[in-house]
């Protein structure tokens, strides 16, 4: 089962982008966390945040919330740490939801029960999106240190799904749980949840700026390696030998001189990212993108819609690294502002960990393609 995005809503963000409406916003109402996952670039604990000023209040929220409804934000996305733990959750959903936003929820699952699906379901979100972090508790236990995180998130995706809310799998593979990856899959096809693997991870950088370039993840070569089992869990055969021909024949040409010339030229940020699209952090700083702490602009001090105004004007002298913008990888690489960023520390410097990681995906790509043609080759031949 895939998930592809709607064109209407492909349609709206790109009107959006153009006329910079802030069509799509995150609430991270709570660095918060009931569980502690090695690799989290957020969480704190309860003192931490107190120590910090504690976390921005409903009525602070809600009321920033209607100034983001007129300047024309729809989609709202409610995230944490874990939104759950935020006081006052559940009225705060309820009102956001009488505003007519649609409402998704970022979420562990650990903490929804029977209760929490019962006035779920009177105003259902559009989405819940549940992190699926291994395929049993042990895995929760090494990664996530809670050891019944497992049994905890499953029970709380079966009451979803059996209210009708639909339901979304994201799993952040590491080298804690990479051998929980089929096991995901297997889980997420015998409930019929799409799943959203992924073997990068971000330098948390927003939680210790010291730490760009760092985390605790797969080496570059790993990282590409476990991509391309994602990439064959995910496709149908037929999928993933186009896309490997497609890497092969399109995008990896060197390219036309007048091509060259074309992109000698800046290339501006290439996402919805301060375009159509904002992120809130607990604090109540506004950023373009939850992964990076830079540009911020600061809306319950200022209003929303001069931050905003504001976010977009400095998100737009915000560039690609010249030689990424040249590259003749680049169509295949998943090069960002937030990668170079947090891999970097700047917005200028290619990201030495992306690119290595291209380098492999594609040459694992190209390999694993190989070996599909030659068993189906020697299928043919046994029949």
């Amino acid at each position: 089962m895939r998930i592809l995005e709607p064109r209407m809503l492909q349609y709206l963000h790109r009107k959006a982008g153009r006329d910079k409406i802030p069509l799509s916003g995150t609430f991270e109402l709570s660095p918060c966390c009931n569980m502690d996952c090695r690799m989290c670039y957020v969480r704190k604990t309860r003192e931490e945040v107190e120590a910090q000023g504690g976390e921005i209040p409903m009525e602070s929220w809600l009321e920033i919330a209607e100034e983001c409804r007129k300047a024309g934000m729809l989609f709202l996305l409610l995230t944490g740490g874990e939104p759950f733990l935020y006081k006052g959750f559940r009225e705060l959903y309820m009102e956001l939801s009488k505003m007519g936003f649609l409402i998704s929820i970022n979420t562990n699952g650990t903490m929804i029960t029977e209760e929490t699906v019962n006035w779920l379901r009177q105003v259902p979100p559009i989405r819940v999106n549940m992190t699926l972090y291994g395929a049993e508790n042990e895995t929760y236990r090494r990664l996530c240190r809670n050891p019944n995180g497992f049994d905890q998130t499953v029970h709380a995706a079966k009451l979803l799904k059996e209210a009708g809310i639909s339901v979304k799998f994201n799993a952040s593979m590491t080298p804690y749980n990479i051998e929980d990856l089929e096991g995901i899959y297997e889980i997420a096809e015998d409930l019929n949840i799409y799943v959203q693997a992924a073997a990068y991870m971000f330098p948390p950088m927003r939680r210790d700026e010291s730490l760009s370039g760092q985390g605790d993840r797969f080496s570059p070569e790993e990282a590409a390696r476990y991509q391309v089992k994602i990439d064959k869990l995910r496709l149908t055969m037929d999928e993933f030998k186009k896309r490997a021909e497609t890497m092969k024949a399109n995008h990896l040409e060197d390219l036309a001189e007048e091509e060259e010339w074309e992109r000698d030229m800046r290339e501006p940020l290439g996402c919805r990212a301060g375009k159509s699209a904002f992120w809130i952090n607990w604090k109540g700083e506004m950023s373009a993108c939850g992964i990076m702490p830079y540009p911020i602009t600061y809306p319950f001090r200022d209003g929303f819609v001069d931050a905003w105004q504001m976010l977009v004007e400095k998100t737009r002298e915000l560039y690609m690294p010249p030689a990424c913008v040249k590259c003749r990888r680049r169509k295949v690489c998943h090069v960002c502002g937030a990668s170079a960023y947090t891999e970097t520390g700047t917005f200028g410097k290619v990201p030495q960990y992306v690119c290595e990681m291209t380098e492999h995906l594609i040459r694992f790509t190209e390999e694993e393609l190989a070996v599909q043609i030659q068993s189906s080759s020697e299928g043919l031949q046994l029949q």
